[in-house]
């Protein structure tokens, strides 16, 4: 497809490429309100993506825009119909790659990716992965969705991991150490592959793309080294990153991605030893529809809870089914295959709304998985390869802080926050800081002993008061190095960084994201869903915890679902504590709620709990 003259401006090139991919979109809009083939449509604009691609490729950015609009809807022609995995697996790559041309053009403008895009975007980590699995090439949906998945906060990870490296005395050390690993394993798989590549080709196209796709990962590792003899970080969002957070955290990384009627699972091994770089298996039982049936089924069942229609032994019964269901559709099937899972050290990765399920306490042997895996939940592997930047200071400088009350219509006390804070301050030996907790004890003392009652839960339902800000306690979470919360939370569904927490007034999620953390902090959140994600873009998992490991943590701990305000709750986070002791955070948590699984407690108390980072 020849798109441009003899030597073009970037100007004309960009006019040129864009004006295509109307004529084509056009054409596209035609056939969809006539119901007419779209196999025209589907074949041009695969081939303008390709030869956008290959001007990418060459150097030309100005077309990354039209490369963006191209490959997205050469992906979902492929993907609807399922015919030709491969085309859908090179479009979702020439997507990523028009992601990271335009999110890095940006980042030199000083501007953020533009939200129009953002919103385009929906979908694609979690269609990208799934249609890489089903052609054979899953490092193909490791490489598009981290390319996807990071982008809002992607600038601010990018800074923090230049302070970590540059800051510390053995940064430099240390990194110099991982990239000579990494490039010693990535020269060794290189060889394999050529060799491979020079053996006769096989009939499946398949193998082809997915050599094609090892060979462009493993020089991107390989690739360290600046013509001025310096070594460069590698802050690229692709697969550099999922290696580079492998290898630093020991940890495999598996990628869970629903599909519309399955789901899979890519799981990343770097170094890869004597396994593939990344393998996958199919998950028959976790499509998208399914995700979102339980995931609004726990929602309409707390809402219920909250209004005191359902009790606490009716909201137990339908947590646990959904433990069971997703132990079943995902721990079942993944243990089954790999078995040898069970005794390494793991980090999930769910992309899209597999992101609001409990796959840290689903039940693995009747135990919760957090208690028997070694486990922790990331939002991205930049995000899990930044926490691990930072270790565990030696010092500890704690800040507990609750706030039982908030003024807003349709809010209720949390009074059990008040003794949490003392509790878990008592563990440490420091005075909490509490706001509006002058009398609680009228609250506290009100017992509801029958199963058929509900419990009072750390959530709102109401409207918020106006924009009081909090007092100064940005400050105190800035020279903290384990931070616990007890409190309302808001998470906004229209602008997710501005989702706040409610200690003494309105404290913005923007307002922490204005100043680092002390690095390698420890932030629990015993709040309302603070560990869950929201708003138009759940690929990029946007929520408390990525924006509070962007910014410094290393590990947070935060519940998908609302939190009882019950003596349970008190009980699970002073356990936490005491375990934080001689425990990592995500051992801490998973020693907690393993004990209170075994006591009987009700999983409506460390279900929806879960630790995310290093």
């Amino acid at each position: 497809m020849k798109l441009f003259g003899r030597s073009p401006s970037p100007a004309d090139r960009h006019r040129a490429a864009a004006q295509t991919y109307k004529n084509i979109q056009d054409r596209f809009n035609a056939a969809m309100r006539a119901r007419q083939s779209l196999e025209s449509v589907r074949d041009d604009v695969w081939d303008l993506q390709l030869a956008l691609f290959e001007d990418v490729v060459r150097g030309h950015t100005s077309v990354a825009g039209p490369l963006f609009s191209a490959a997205h809807l050469s992906f979902f022609l492929e993907f609807g119909t399922g015919v030709d995995w491969i085309r859908a697996t090179m479009s979702a790559l020439s997507f990523s790659t028009a992601c990271c041309v335009i999110d890095a053009v940006s980042s030199e403008r000083d501007e953020p990716m533009p939200a129009p895009l953002l919103r385009e975007m929906r979908g694609m980590a979690l269609g990208s992965a799934y249609v890489a699995h089903r052609c054979g090439v899953p490092l193909a949906g490791v490489m598009t969705a981290e390319a996807i998945t990071s982008l809002a906060l992607g600038d601010r990870m990018i800074t923090r991991e230049t302070t970590a490296t540059l800051s510390t005395d053995d940064g430099p050390a240390a990194l110099r150490r991982q990239l000579s690993t990494m490039r010693g394993t990535a020269t060794n798989e290189m060889r394999a592959a050529r060799r491979a590549l020079r053996r006769p080709a096989q009939d499946s196209g398949g193998l082809s793309l997915r050599e094609a796709t090892e060979q462009r990962f493993l020089a991107d590792l390989a690739t360290y080294a600046t013509t001025d003899g310096t070594t460069r970080l590698a802050t690229s969002p692709n697969a550099v990153a999922s290696a580079r957070a492998a290898l630093s955290s020991g940890r495999t990384l598996i990628y869970v991605a629903p599909g519309p009627r399955s789901g899979a699972a890519l799981r990343l091994n770097y170094p890869p030893g004597d396994r593939e770089i990344c393998e996958s298996i199919e998950l028959p039982a976790l499509d998208l529809p399914t995700v979102r049936t339980l995931v609004d089924r726990v929602r309409t069942a707390y809402a219920a809870a909250q209004r005191g229609e359902l009790g606490r032994r009716a909201l137990s019964r339908l947590i646990r089914e959904t433990l069971d269901q997703v132990t079943a559709s995902f721990w079942d099937p993944l243990l089954t295959e790999w078995p040898e899972l069970r005794t390494i050290p793991l980090a999930l990765i769910p992309l899209g709304e597999a992101a609001l399920l409990p796959f840290y306490t689903a039940l693995v042997d009747d135990t919760p998985a957090c208690a028997t895996l070694n486990l922790t939940i990331a939002p991205s592997a930049r995000a899990l390869l930044l926490s691990t930047g930072w270790q565990p200071p030696p010092d500890r400088k704690v800040l507990v802080a609750a706030d039982p009350w908030y003024d807003g219509d349709g809010f209720r006390s949390i009074p059990r926050t008040v003794p949490e804070a003392r509790a878990v301050a008592a563990v440490h030996g420091v005075d909490p800081k509490l706001f509006r907790a002058a009398d609680t004890s009228a609250d506290t003392s009100e017992e509801r002993n029958s199963a058929e009652s509900s419990d009072p839960l750390r959530t709102i339902n109401g409207t918020l008061p106006g924009d009081e800000p909090a007092p100064d306690i940005a400050a105190h979470l800035t020279g903290a190095s384990l931070i616990h919360l007890a409190c309302h939370g808001e998470l906004r569904s229209d602008d997710p960084l501005s989702s706040s927490l409610l200690l003494g007034g309105r404290l913005p999620l923007t307002d922490i994201l204005r100043d680092n953390l002390h690095p390698g902090a420890t932030v629990i959140l015993s709040a309302c869903e603070l560990g869950s994600i929201t708003g138009d873009l759940p690929d990029e998992q946007l929520g408390f915890p990525a924006a509070l490991l962007a910014v410094g943590a290393r590990s947070v701990i935060g519940a998908l679902w609302p939190v009882p305000d019950t003596p349970a709750t008190v009980d699970l986070m002073t356990d936490t504590h005491r375990a934080l002791a001689d425990s990592s955070a995500t051992r801490a948590l998973g020693r907690a709620i393993g004990r209170a699984h075994a006591d009987g407690v009700p999983p409506s108390v460390w279900a929806s709990f879960a630790c995310f980072g290093a």
